[in-house]
């Protein structure tokens, strides 16, 4: 796991530590074994809807996904809507463990993202993406 302290934390919400890369990139950090569910994945989606309104331009989330245990359809599909929010340009979703590219691969094939989303295996290379990506 990268070392975290080279970035900006910005809070902890819903059993998820939230960190700045660059302001337009947010960093989403469930807590190692968590289970997503509607109810969390609601509060997520709240909590950087927030964050990038706040922001006032587009942004992007690195999801590590490789912490969730478990994330069942209905928190996908909540995911699934933050795209067509118009508050994000693309997402990155840092999976590390079979489990968790099964996740990220199904994620990205069932719920036909509206932004662009890509499985990268780890956080500097999720990063260097999104900043390659980044509207000017």
């Amino acid at each position: 796991m990268t070392d975290l302290s080279q970035f900006h934390k910005l809070g902890t919400a819903s059993l998820t530590d939230y960190y700045c890369a660059d302001s337009d990139i947010l960093l989403v950090i469930p807590q190692s074994g968590m289970v997503d569910t509607p109810q969390l994945a609601r509060e997520h989606v709240d909590y950087q809807n927030a964050y990038a309104r706040a922001l006032g331009k587009p942004c992007s989330t690195l999801v590590v996904l490789s912490n969730l245990l478990s994330q069942d359809a209905e928190s996908r599909r909540i995911y699934g809507e933050m795209g067509g929010t118009g508050l994000y340009f693309a997402s990155a979703l840092v999976v590390d463990n079979l489990l968790s590219r099964a996740l990220g691969s199904f994620f990205i094939g069932l719920s036909k993202p509206r932004i662009p989303v890509k499985l990268f295996d780890t956080i500097e290379h999720g990063i260097a993406w999104l900043r390659s990506i980044r509207p000017v």
